[in-house]
């Protein structure tokens, strides 16, 4: 889990989350381009996920797995502008990457 600052880490069900493997990721102070990418990613995943779904009470293994689902629609069926309108598989593959 990325985050741009440490108070998380004092959650307890942060706590609960590394027993399940779960890393940490944290920004230097004040240097959020640090990991730009992921802040990006994550601001998307707030603004797709999150957003009107109630998660409370949701076990962390069925949470687990509906992230994995949103994870997969992202790469392979989200159209996304700076792409050319082309999902990140399209894209990736278009130029000789795999996805």
């Amino acid at each position: 889990m990325h985050t741009d600052g440490g108070a998380v880490y004092m959650w307890r069900k942060w706590r609960e989350a590394c027993g399940f493997g779960v890393v940490r990721s944290m920004s230097r102070r004040a240097r959020s381009p640090d990991n730009a990418r992921a802040e990006g990613f994550f601001g998307t995943l707030k603004c797709d996920f999150f957003k009107d779904r109630d998660l409370t009470g949701v076990p962390f293994d069925e949470f687990s797995r509906l992230i994995g689902e949103y994870i997969e629609w992202y790469r392979n069926d989200k159209l996304k502008k700076d792409q050319g309108w082309k999902t990140t598989r399209e894209y990736r593959e278009e130029r000789g990457h795999t996805a």
